[in-house]
């Protein structure tokens, strides 16, 4: 998995990841896609008792956006990633 997971990462143009429920896992991809110079978008689900990392928000590289309903999330595609 890890060798699958960090060559997907070496081929991607984009990282887009959703980070409402914390992931070590997903915090290390972060970490690598950053070194590596990806762009990265990181989606957040508003409402209930999670709140966004400090250290994904407080990051000026990664684009953050907050959503309330999936049914939002081809508008974001579209707006960001054509």
């Amino acid at each position: 998995m890890f060798g699958d997971d960090t060559g997907w990462l070496d081929e991607s143009d984009i990282v887009i990841a959703e980070v409402t429920t914390p992931s070590l896992g997903v915090g290390y991809e972060l970490g690598r896609a950053e070194a590596k110079g990806k762009r990265v978008i990181c989606l957040f689900r508003e409402g209930g008792d999670k709140k966004l990392s400090a250290m994904i928000l407080g990051n000026k590289k990664f684009i953050t956006i907050q959503y309330s309903d999936m049914t939002e999330l081809p508008d974001i595609f579209n707006l960001y990633l054509n």
